[in-house]
């Protein structure tokens, strides 16, 4: 048995692994903290950070509509709010800087996961496992890459609290003078966890499906099915209690009606039980005979009023949970794992050496005569695993499971290294070390990378949106955001947090997806005209770029409004250069803007860029800032049949030469061209001279004429009369 010895010090095993951890996890301050300022991980940090800003303030109401979300409508938020009230809290109560205790939270909750997980395995496995149960946790850079410096996420809550209420339930499984009690504990921080996360009944699926396959044993011993149902009753029983209040609201509901569905099932369960019993029926029929009653009954509930929200809960909850629901191919983190995952790689490994720990737990379990407490963990390992399988974003709920798999793993391998003849003593303990360095190699590697990770939002990004905000008129309403501001700003829905936040600018795209498809249409669309009306729609005055929605982002981006990556990007095998941009794609509103400094349109002007994207494939510059103006119409009669270009010879804000151009096809002996830069102003990105206007065949040789235009031209839309 794997339980039998224990370790020395068994204070020190525990507190080890969790300093441990909680070094690992601030060590990416190194990075995330810049000049004496904290730099968030991540996307969705920077959206938490607003609502903890907004909660501190407001203490302990939090922000439940923002109308700098999906300009210019705003956006109901139904993230349910613990976490940022949790964070705000402990920013007042400690005197702690609202951003520097927003980046503290994951690494202290993260670390504090490690203790629990020493904890469970302690109770089910003994010591030894536990203390290296604890140690692969601690490294392990699944979890730490939700938990680490600056990545500021619900995440690091709720995978503690569904922590807790497995270590409580795996108790009160076994405690029978106590497993009331220990069961209602178990559905306070279940209530918790709906408290945090939306997605909160996906758990509550996990502990029915343990509960289903532990009635089916107790059928077989012949065991009373209450012994096992009973606690998970008094869970599901008080969590349901304790979301009664808030159970009309969009964030809360599908934990309620989660709950409410978990305690019909329970109690259906036990009847199904004592029906067995009753009838000496197979205990292996019970599984068909559960699944049969549940497609009987969810029709019926569909029926009920309100209670039909179960039914849409449940088909809702499998359709985005195990069929990605509208993430799929759009958002990285719900693409299935085997998607992502490279077979032969250490993460791989990783994952292959947790399988091959699960096969061990089951033998431990079957060996135990399958306990109750040790059939829930099984249970919960494998749920998590299939999660993860369709899901990536489940991987730091695996580590748990994971962690404790691995350790099983190993000492499954060094007790059969050790009873085996063919080995001395000395052999044994260097097979034995061996193994174990095997073992922990894809954690220790990871996780370096993982301590080692810059955030996504560093350098030329950081620079371009403390721009926008010194240099863009200012919108009303930050702190309170009820009405809409005076304009917004269109980007990719990844940066939509970023600008909102560090800009504090209204966003038409942000990462709850809502503006997304206009934003797509935006930047995909071939005809100016097109562009307008949606930046007319949205009221935008400032677009942002960078390379990677030129590149990596692009694909997304075209999934979006369902068209073909293939007909925008390919991967090229020209050296030096990853991607090769189709004519489709270079005809695109994003082309002309990032590639081509918004020459060929006549309402967007270059007013910032950062320096060149990393990379000497990628010679534009790796962030760039447009403005939506009139445009001044240069217009008048032509004799010539062909194109009439515009061109001027610009500067950038970094000293950059460029020549902007648009052009126009004559009508009626007529031609008109919208250009949005100004020849008289002097500013960051400036002209350098007249513009230059003639036919398109004659202007290289030919002589153009030169035109000023004002700045009170461009900004009206007036026409400048230059005829040939």
């Amino acid at each position: 048995m794997l339980s039998d010895e224990r370790v020395p010090h068994e204070g020190i095993a525990a507190i080890g692994p969790f300093l441990l951890a909680l070094l690992l996890r601030l060590y990416p301050a190194r990075n995330g903290i810049v000049d004496g300022e904290v730099i968030f991980y991540g996307y969705d940090s920077f959206y938490h950070m607003r609502r903890i800003l907004f909660t501190a303030e407001n203490f302990p109401s939090t922000l439940w509509f923002d109308s700098y979300l999906d300009h210019p409508w705003g956006l109901p938020i139904t993230w349910p709010p613990l976490f940022d009230q949790v964070v705000a809290g402990a920013s007042l109560l400690f005197g702690l800087s609202i951003e520097m205790a927003g980046a503290l939270a994951a690494p202290v909750l993260g670390s504090a996961s490690v203790l629990v997980v020493y904890l469970l395995a302690r109770r089910l496995f003994g010591s030894r496992v536990a203390t290296l149960s604890a140690l692969v946790l601690a490294i392990d850079p699944k979890q730490m890459a939700r938990t680490h410096f600056g990545f500021v996420d619900h995440d690091a809550l709720e995978a503690l609290l569904i922590l807790v209420a497995i270590l409580l339930l795996s108790s009160a499984l076994t405690d029978r003078d106590r497993r009331l009690w220990l069961g209602a504990a178990a559905g306070v921080v279940l209530a918790a966890v709906g408290y945090s996360w939306l997605g909160a009944p996906i758990y509550m699926i996990g502990i029915l499906i343990y509960a289903t396959v532990q009635v089916a044993l107790d059928l077989r011993d012949g065991a009373d099915g209450r012994e096992a149902i009973v606690p998970l009753m008094a869970a599901f029983g008080v969590a349901f209690l304790l979301f009664l209040p808030f159970r009309e609201e969009a964030w809360l509901s599908p934990s309620f009606f989660g709950s409410l569905g978990g305690l019909a099932a329970l109690a259906a369960l036990l009847l199904v039980s004592r029906l067995f019993r009753r009838e000496g029926l197979p205990w292996l029929a019970f599984f068909p005979a559960v699944a049969i009653l549940g497609a009987i009954a969810l029709p019926l509930i569909d029926t009920s009023g309100k209670a039909g929200g179960i039914n849409t809960l449940l088909s809702e909850g499998v359709r985005y949970f195990f069929w990605g629901g509208l993430g799929e191919d759009r958002i990285l983190e719900a693409v299935p794992i085997y998607r992502l995952l490279d077979p032969v790689s250490l993460p791989a490994l990783g994952l292959a050496f947790i399988l091959l720990g699960l096969g061990v737990m089951i033998l431990e379990t079957l060996r135990s005569r399958l306990s109750r407490d040790r059939v829930l963990l099984v249970v919960w390992a494998a749920f998590s695993l299939a999660l993860t399988i369709f899901q990536a974003r489940f991987l730091y709920i695996t580590s748990f499971a994971g962690s404790i798999s691995i350790a099983l793993l190993f000492f499954w391998g060094a007790d059969r290294i050790r009873a085996s003849e063919r080995w001395g003593f000395a052999a044994s303990k260097a097979a034995s070390v061996a193994l174990l360095t095997i073992l922990l190699l894809p954690n220790a590697i990871g996780v370096l990378e993982v301590a080692g990770g810059e955030p996504e939002a560093k350098g030329a990004w950081i620079e371009a949106l403390d721009w926008a905000a010194e240099n863009t008129p200012a919108t009303e309403g930050f702190k309170r955001p009820v009405e809409a501001g005076g304009y917004s700003i269109i980007s990719w829905w990844d940066y939509g947090n970023w600008i909102l936040y560090r800009s504090r600018r209204p966003v038409v795209a942000n990462n709850f997806q809502a503006g997304a498809t206009d934003s797509a249409l935006f930047f995909l669309a071939e005809d100016e005209e097109d562009a307008l009306a949606i930046a007319d729609l949205r009221g935008v005055r400032y677009v942002i770029t960078d390379g990677k929605m030129v590149y990596g982002k692009l694909p997304a981006m075209v999934r979006w409004i369902d068209g073909d990556p293939g007909s925008y990007i390919s991967i090229s095998s020209e050296p030096g250069t990853p991607f090769r941009h189709t004519g489709k794609f270079m005809e695109t509103i994003l082309s002309r803007l990032h590639l081509r400094d918004g020459s060929e349109l006549g309402s967007f002007r270059l007013v910032y860029e950062s320096g060149p994207s990393p990379g000497e494939w990628d010679p534009a510059a790796e962030v760039k800032i447009f403005e939506r103006v009139a445009g001044a119409k240069i217009s008048g009669t032509t004799p010539y049949e062909k194109p009439m270009v515009a061109a001027l010879e610009m500067t950038s804000n970094r000293g950059r030469r460029f020549v902007y151009f648009n052009r126009a096809m004559p009508a009626g002996g007529r031609y008109e061209i919208t250009v949005p830069y100004s020849t008289d102003e002097v500013v960051d990105a400036h002209s350098i001279g007249p513009y230059l206007v003639g036919p398109m065949d004659d202007f290289a040789g030919g002589e153009p004429r030169k035109v000023e235009v004002r700045e009170e031209d461009v900004a009206l839309g007036r026409v400048v009369e230059v005829n040939f």
